[in-house]
């Protein structure tokens, strides 16, 4: 069988474009510290590489939903202990003012307290948060979450029990925002704490003013709310202790996943070497081959 020149010439270059190929591939792993590159250099790694940065991406939005929530929890903790503080301070008010002994000017200065006490209260029932948006509104959070009736002389929760929920994990949400309207109502959410505040403060301010059943009975609402709102501040804080616990999950799963990147992406840089080496002795060999091979002819065979 005859084998021509032009079949010799094919396949040595053949085989020179092939390491010239591996050659390249190896500098440019070389160069980026990569073993994986392109999905060719190892389908199956390439695949696996693309699964675990994907999960990767999730996982930093996921901690990114904990760090915002996290900090709008933090904001309404410190108003539900600003309120809790408040009833605290106004049920010490509230005792002093049941005192039988007090002088009809005395009553209208703890009026003076109690009316003051009750704005304080509103305001933070009313609290923003840095976008402006009110806090205890439920999902309504353009509105004000108590508005004040001027013509019943009344207050009345204006917001919503809607719930707004933020993913944390895969198949996870936690309630962004907190219900405090309930801790002050009655059976309607009519506000009726603040509103037998007001009843209360107003009677006091009038000399002779019958307020010493309402007084008692205001005193009971009060240690209800200051309760509930114990609760609230709770409920905070299991909250708080769940986000903490499942970013610390998502942190361990991320550095789990960087170790199986690395490990599946990461180049053997002494193998490499050596490799670069065997080939470009292969690509010179090649090369002197070839040379030698396309200058024979008929005339050198005889």
């Amino acid at each position: 069988m005859r084998i021509s020149s032009l079949y010799h010439s094919s396949a040595m270059l053949h085989q020179m474009n092939q390491n010239g190929a591996q050659l390249s591939k190896l500098m440019e792993q070389m160069a980026t510290q990569k073993r994986v590159n392109v999905p060719s250099d190892d389908p199956v790694a390439s695949s696996r590489l693309v699964q675990l940065n994907r999960e990767q991406s999730a996982i930093e939005q996921y901690q990114s939903n904990i760090t915002r929530l996290s900090g709008n929890l933090s904001i309404q903790e410190s108003h539900v202990t600003a309120m809790s503080d408040q009833l605290l301070a106004l049920s010490d008010k509230l005792l002093a003012a049941s005192n039988d002994t007090h002088s009809d000017k005395d009553m209208a200065g703890f009026s003076n307290e109690i009316a003051q006490m009750l704005e304080s209260l509103v305001s933070s029932m009313n609290a923003k948060n840095e976008d402006g948006h009110y806090i205890f509104a439920g999902t309504k959070t353009n509105a004000q979450a108590v508005v004040f009736d001027e013509k019943t002389g009344t207050y009345s929760y204006a917001g919503n029990d809607a719930t707004r929920s933020t993913t944390v994990a895969n198949g996870i949400e936690i309630a962004e925002n907190t219900n405090i309207s309930k801790a002050f109502s009655g059976s309607d959410n009519d506000l009726s704490m603040l509103n037998l505040l007001k009843s209360v403060s107003d009677k006091m301010a009038t000399p002779g003013g019958d307020y010493r059943d309402d007084l008692k009975l205001l005193l009971g609402e009060t240690k209800t709310a200051s309760d509930k709102m114990a609760g609230v501040y709770t409920e905070l804080g299991g909250k708080q202790n769940r986000l903490s616990l499942i970013d610390d999950a998502h942190s361990d799963i991320k550095i789990s996943h960087e170790q199986v990147i690395q490990e599946l992406s990461s180049l053997d840089a002494a193998t490499s070497y050596v490799n670069i080496q065997l080939y470009t002795q292969a690509v010179q060999a090649s090369n002197k081959s070839f040379m030698m091979i396309s200058q024979l002819s008929l005339f050198n065979q005889m």
